[in-house]
């Protein structure tokens, strides 16, 4: 049997039409170029036979194959060989190519499902959990629109706005794996199966650092919190403690001084965050410090009671009561994947543009495991729509049509 022939039609200028020429020459296929101006007589042979106007066009035999996009999605899946007759053992077989692949599910990565299933992209979303971040606290006072929201409801109204666009969701599988650099991104999940996509958005998210001490978890939601921005306002004319010495911790002391009754803070090292901010925190006459003291456990029945915490030059315990604890030692990102890959800062966190680009043509990363500043719901709720909408424009500029058709 022969092989069926392979025609491209092309127009002088067009990047696209390079690309696949590019792409066929290096998988050794032959090919017959046409050029096919818009309007002219080739032009119109080729509307004819392949439905489409939009260049470059390729058809193998009489089938159309179709553009640019769809010859790296053929050529990925290994159906372009089987259309040629041909074997390719180390070609991986796919059955789906998403427009996009989200990598979270918080507040940013369902912000970028929502946005790139209003813009008719096919977009998987594969995550750990559902809400992120969101889960560790427990009532919100700050995301527009709710003067207060508790934060499960708050997760459950995102999730219910996904599903609504009947966005396929991959829940409780971990990504071991990511292949990001080629124009086909594969992620490998736990499981060991591999999902491939046009683009991809990372909104993996941070994780705050944990104190690992017994009632740490056990009072999470009841007086437990690692964010006081979202429950300073719960805890007024409380009394509470802060555990850290950096500018979370200060920022965190300053953000409960109108509100609480009455704030100890707790450093296991001397205070190390800025200065301005120290003074600050310094002068409140309803601020206590104790540096070089380690928090041992936090106290409590139904809610939090209590914290004892180990003075280390004395090797002495001692109990503070307190009815909230705010643990402020930290945000680590999630970006172990990716950080040999693309360009990271100090902290880890994923460095992007104003458009949530990462410098890797086709990537993009939001919300907090990125260097954009302030950690808080709203931010990366906004950061995933502009990452959405970006993937969506570097289709569009890419494919020189609608992305779901090529």
């Amino acid at each position: 049997m022969s092989t069926p022939r392979v025609i491209v039609y092309t127009v002088s200028g067009c990047p696209f039409c390079d690309s696949v020429k590019k792409l066929l020459r290096e998988k050794g296929i032959d090919f017959l170029e046409i050029e096919a101006p818009p309007q002219s007589d080739q032009w119109f042979e080729m509307v004819k036979k392949t439905g489409s106007g939009a260049l470059p066009q390729v058809l193998v035999g009489d089938e159309s194959v179709g553009g640019y996009l769809d010859v790296i999605f053929y050529e990925a899946s290994g159906l372009l060989y089987k259309k040629l007759g041909l074997e390719s053992a180390e070609t991986p077989k796919i059955e789906t190519l998403y427009d996009v692949i989200i990598l979270g599910a918080g507040p940013a990565g369902l912000s970028a499902a929502i946005y790139a299933a209003r813009k008719v992209l096919k977009t998987l979303v594969i995550s750990g959990n559902i809400g992120g971040q969101v889960t560790w606290t427990y009532d919100i006072d700050n995301y527009l629109g709710f003067s207060q929201v508790n934060a499960q409801d708050l997760i459950r109204k995102f999730r219910e706005h996904v599903e609504k666009y009947g966005v396929e969701t991959i829940i409780g599988q971990e990504v071991i794996s990511a292949d990001i650099t080629g124009r086909i991104k594969r992620v490998t999940t736990k499981d060991g199966r591999s999902f491939y996509g046009k683009t991809l958005i990372i909104a993996t998210g941070g994780q705050h650092r944990r104190l690992n001490i017994p009632g740490e978890k056990e009072f999470l939601g009841r007086g437990v919190s690692y964010c006081s921005t979202c429950d300073a306002p719960l805890f007024a004319d409380a009394t509470v403690a802060v555990i850290g010495g950096g500018n979370s911790a200060l920022e965190a002391v300053i953000d409960l001084m109108p509100i609480a009754k009455h704030i100890y803070l707790v450093s296991l090292t001397e205070l190390t965050g800025d200065p301005v901010l120290q003074d600050k925190v310094k002068k409140s006459p309803i601020v206590d410090i104790f540096v070089r003291h380690k928090p041992v456990a936090i106290l409590g029945k139904q809610e939090v009671e209590g914290v004892e915490i180990l003075s280390l030059e004395e090797n002495k315990t001692k109990t503070l009561a307190v009815e909230g604890v705010f643990v402020e030692v930290g945000i680590m990102p999630n970006s172990s994947l990716f950080v040999d890959v693309l360009a990271t800062n100090e902290r880890g966190e994923i460095i992007v543009d104003e458009m949530c680009r990462t410098g890797v043509a086709g990537v993009f990363a939001c919300g907090d495991v990125t260097s954009v500043p302030y950690k808080q719901v709203v931010v990366a709720a906004g950061e995933g729509a502009k990452a959405a909408l970006s993937a969506y424009s570097y289709l569009i500029n890419r494919a020189g049509k609608s992305p779901s058709s090529g």
